[in-house]
């Protein structure tokens, strides 16, 4: 059965259905504050997590989050460990503090690799990617907005001692979740062309 041709043109004459209009909508913003997800959305959050494209099935992605006054005594634990005294160390204790406390709900984020003969380290490393893609879909369609960020300098590694994440595990920065300070504003979007384009 031949399928009828896919054109930009049709495209944009297509009522886009609620549920994709809001996901082309969606985007970064910082600072973030309150409110929150409340514990029921956030679990949704979660879920959407384990809906990502994983396979074998080893869920590979390894969150740990903190909110409230949890963020102020994670600062502290982090700020008192030994990597974080180092010259270079001290000059990002303010990047930390930001990093840590601004937003209202921090998830810290791990890649844990398991060997399979199915699945290579790069598949399980895409997974725990699209993992967060879908945490910060199920954000936005909530009414939320997130940012995903590296750990500058030391803060990866000090988090992964004091956090208690695995010997193997690899750090793949911090999801900050809550309320934007002020409206975001939409960035510039690549065409499709920039990136797509039919074989023939």
């Amino acid at each position: 059965m031949n399928s009828t041709p896919i054109t930009a043109a049709a495209a944009h004459h297509t009522e886009l259905p609620t549920g994709l209009k809001a996901l082309l909508e969606r985007r970064s913003a910082w600072p973030l504050g309150l409110p929150a997800p409340n514990a029921a959305q956030f679990e949704r959050i979660l879920e959407a997590a384990a809906c990502a494209p994983d396979h074998a099935g080893l869920t590979p992605w390894r969150i740990q989050y903190v909110q409230g006054a949890g963020r102020q005594a994670l600062l502290a634990r982090v700020l008192a460990h030994p990597l974080a005294q180092t010259e270079e160390a001290r000059d990002m204790h303010g990047k930390y503090t930001a990093k840590l406390t601004t937003a209202p709900l921090v998830l810290v984020l791990a890649l844990s690799v398991k060997h399979h003969p199915k699945a290579p380290e790069f598949e399980q490393m895409l997974s725990c990617g699209a993992a967060v893609m879908n945490m910060l879909n199920a954000a936005h369609l909530q009414g939320f907005h997130g940012f995903w960020s590296s750990t500058p300098g030391a803060l990866g590694d000090i988090l992964k001692d004091v956090m208690g994440f695995g010997t193997g595990d690899q750090m793949l920065g911090l999801l900050n979740l809550g309320t934007p300070a002020h409206t975001p504003t939409t960035p510039p979007r690549v065409q499709p062309a920039v990136f797509a384009k039919e074989w023939c």
